[in-house]
């Protein structure tokens, strides 16, 4: 498929699920976190593949950029300042996406919030402030778009999760914990609406160079030591992730529920690479 094809979903369906027809109408893609990083990334591969887009940020203004991105190159978008946490703020943005496109196909939740610190002396208001973007955000998320998915018999959760979600990070606060039970919320949605058309899984980057990371990857030194210690030799940039979700959504993933693919070039299984005595 080529970025001047249209990307294309099935009507509601009349078989069971995994069943794919021609269909007629553009993907409608909602993408939380899509102000900067992996969300940016992936609203603007989706829409150049077609798809409708709904940006989601906390900051209003990221939102109308990415949406101005999108509607720039001729695609179609519309921007959701709104905190995720938020209930009656997802559900009005859920059924604002109904009104105008009568579908929801792909939630791509990227959205997050770092708020480092030593469990020691971490404030309990910062390590609920991330769980409630991260993890409460999801679920809302994954909850009211789901139903409208599960209205139209298919669709597509992805969330993003991280290599944290597998091992934990120093002085992060509560982002290992976050994302750990982020990738088995996408499983939870998995086990519940497979039988239903609607697919739900995460993704898990390693080491990537983003607007939240930044901070870190300006410093040479940084950057030249994480990228000693990737397998790979290098840090991710977000249109690799993109990338990645993109398929994991489309129907060439099809059979794919209920899992999380890492993409972290190779550190993950990497440790005994720097363990002595390994020749």
């Amino acid at each position: 498929m080529t970025a001047h094809q249209p990307s294309m979903v099935p009507g509601p369906a009349q078989a069971g699920p995994g069943t794919i027809d021609p269909g007629r109408v553009p993907r409608v893609v909602v993408i939380s976190g899509a102000g900067g990083g992996i969300g940016r990334a992936s609203a603007l591969r989706f829409a150049a593949d077609g798809a409708a887009i709904a940006a989601i940020d906390v900051d209003q203004r990221t939102c109308d950029a990415v949406a101005a991105e999108v509607e720039g190159a001729g695609g179609t978008a519309v921007a959701f300042g709104i905190d995720v946490s938020d209930e009656a703020a997802v559900q009005r943005m859920a059924a604002a996406i109904d009104e105008r496109f009568g579908r929801a196909d792909v939630l791509v939740h990227a959205a997050i919030q770092r708020m480092p610190g030593h469990l020691e002396s971490l404030p309990a208001e910062s390590f609920d402030r991330l769980l409630a973007v991260g993890l409460r955000g999801g679920f809302l998320l994954g909850r009211e778009l789901g139903t409208l998915m599960l209205r139209q018999g298919s669709g597509v959760l992805v969330f993003i999760g991280s290599t944290a979600a597998h091992a934990p990070y120093p002085n992060t606060g509560a982002y290992a914990p976050c994302k750990a039970a982020l990738v088995m919320l996408a499983k939870s949605f998995a086990i519940e609406w497979a039988g239903r058309g609607v697919r739900s899984l995460s993704v898990s980057p390693g080491m990537v160079r983003t607007p939240m990371t930044e901070n870190l990857y300006s410093r040479p030194e940084i950057l030249a030591g994480r990228s000693a210690i990737a397998p790979l030799g290098r840090i991710a940039n977000p249109d690799e992730v993109a990338s990645l979700v993109h398929y994991l959504a489309s129907a060439d993933a099809g059979y794919v529920t209920g899992t999380d693919v890492l993409i972290d070039g190779g550190f993950t299984m990497s440790k005994f690479m720097h363990v002595p005595g390994r020749d």
